[in-house]
């Protein structure tokens, strides 16, 4: 059934807004910030060595055009400062300004001199854990550009800003205070991150300029694509009652025949999970390995196969009974599937027997990867109906070439996991024919 929309000219109204609205992010001018602008920030201020503006080592070649120079005879202490910032805090040091809304950072400067980079950092205060006695205790975050990256006027992203290793090493925070902000920005600076004794250096800082869009882009798309939503609501709510109204009869036969699709989904989902998830373990049964198996053998990469039995089964199934057998094999089988690859494939293979398949060659990274499960079942202690039973299992590891066969794979793993059992149980053995196999592989 088809229905028409009540008002055509909504929908004309509808679609001149969001051209407007998108029109209104992508070709309005940008938001702009000028910091050499008079009145904008404080400064600029000289980086030296000891803070002292006077210091003969840092000084204005022209303060009118934010030219300066730096010469340290001799060295002054560890930190020997060669730069110029800008602050934009007033009377209140711990009230800056908030940049989140600004994308980019456009720089015009020059530089003359042997350092291998120029630093761009940004301090943030954050009342969490700044202090206003400890300058650098504010969030510091910044970039090093070579010499040739701003041999021109260069745009930067604001994400480009990342937070050092240095500062986070030295103030030792939660994660969470590690990450880039820039709601209370207190200084913008320009310098050098390493300065020598002996060397001579010229910066000269035309323009810094930040950039970003007036209203929020992802806040402009999510707010269109919530009003088509809405619109979208409002047509489907009329059509539907519409249809109530016109054809209820026929609604309740679609409704009936609704209701009878879902349940043959969810019937059909059912017999899916039952033909390929073992109702034991919820990991994949054998149908579901070997499904997967010939998806490895189609991809024509070869693959890794590990096969582990639990050691001394048949006797905890005769101490403790069937249902802490069954319990341990729950657990082993979590163990194994909490530890391996995104990429790996993991079922039983039957019984308390398991097999690990990994896509590729590389026999020596499968190996180690089996001697890790064989510690993590070994230290995985389980307790069940207040029996506590120590656990191991043994492994046996095989390859499977490209083009090769996965049921001669499948043997030698098996014949490497009887090998680790008669060699003692709880370790790990691999495929005789692969001794001596490159480690690369």
């Amino acid at each position: 059934m088809r229905y028409e929309l009540s008002n055509p000219n909504l929908l004309i109204a509808g679609i001149v807004l969001t051209l407007a609205a998108v029109a209104s992010v992508e070709f309005l001018p940008a938001r702009t910030l000028e910091l050499t602008a008079p009145g904008v920030a404080s400064g600029p201020y000289l980086n030296t060595s000891d803070g002292n503006q006077a210091n003969a080592a840092v000084k204005w070649v022209n303060v009118k055009d934010t030219h300066l120079r730096c010469h340290y005879g001799t060295v002054a202490g560890n930190y020997l400062g060669c730069g110029l910032t800008y602050v934009l805090t007033g009377a209140d040091a711990t009230r800056g300004r908030d940049l989140s809304r600004f994308d980019s950072i456009e720089l015009d400067l020059t530089y003359k001199g042997p350092s291998a980079a120029v630093r761009v950092a940004l301090r943030n205060f954050d009342p969490r854990f700044s202090k206003v006695e400890d300058n650098n205790s504010s969030r510091f975050h910044s970039i090093n550009l070579r010499p040739r990256d701003i041999e021109r006027p260069v745009q930067l992203e604001m994400s480009e800003l990342t937070v050092p290793e240095w500062w986070v090493g030295q103030y030792n925070l939660a994660r969470e205070y590690n990450r880039p902000g820039f709601e209370n920005a207190t200084a913008v600076s320009i310098d050098l991150p390493v300065v020598q004794a002996g060397e001579e250096h010229e910066i000269q800082l035309r323009r810094v300029t930040l950039k970003g869009h007036w209203v929020s882009r992802d806040q402009v798309y999510l707010g269109v694509l919530c009003g088509w939503m809405f619109g979208a609501v409002l047509m489907v709510l009329n059509g539907w009652t519409q249809l109530r109204r016109s054809h209820l009869r026929q609604q309740r036969e679609i409704d009936a025949l609704t209701a009878r699709t879902r349940q043959l989904r969810v019937e059909q989902e059912k017999l899916r999970r039952l033909a390929t998830i073992d109702d034991l373990t919820g990991v994949l049964n054998r149908r579901g390995l070997e499904q997967a198996l010939e998806d490895f053998e189609d991809s024509a990469r070869g693959m890794t196969l590990v096969m582990l039995d639990i050691d001394h089964f048949k006797h905890i199934n005769d101490r403790y009974g069937h249902d802490c057998g069954d319990e341990v094999l729950r657990r082993v089988a979590a163990v194994v599937a909490a530890n391996l690859r995104a990429s790996d494939v993991f079922g039983r293979w039957g019984g308390e027997e398991f097999l690990v398949a990994g896509q590729g060659t590389r026999i020596r990274e499968a190996t180690r990867l089996a001697e890790k499960l064989c510690d993590r079942v070994a230290q995985s202690e389980i307790s069940v109906a207040g029996h506590r039973i120590s656990v191991t299992a043994s492994f046996g590891v095989a390859l499977a070439p490209p083009a090769g066969s996965t049921a001669d794979a499948l043997k030698r793993a098996d014949e490497a996991l009887y090998r680790a059992k008669e060699a003692g149980r709880n370790r790990v053995e691999m495929d005789k024919t692969l001794e001596g196999t490159p480690t690369t592989l």
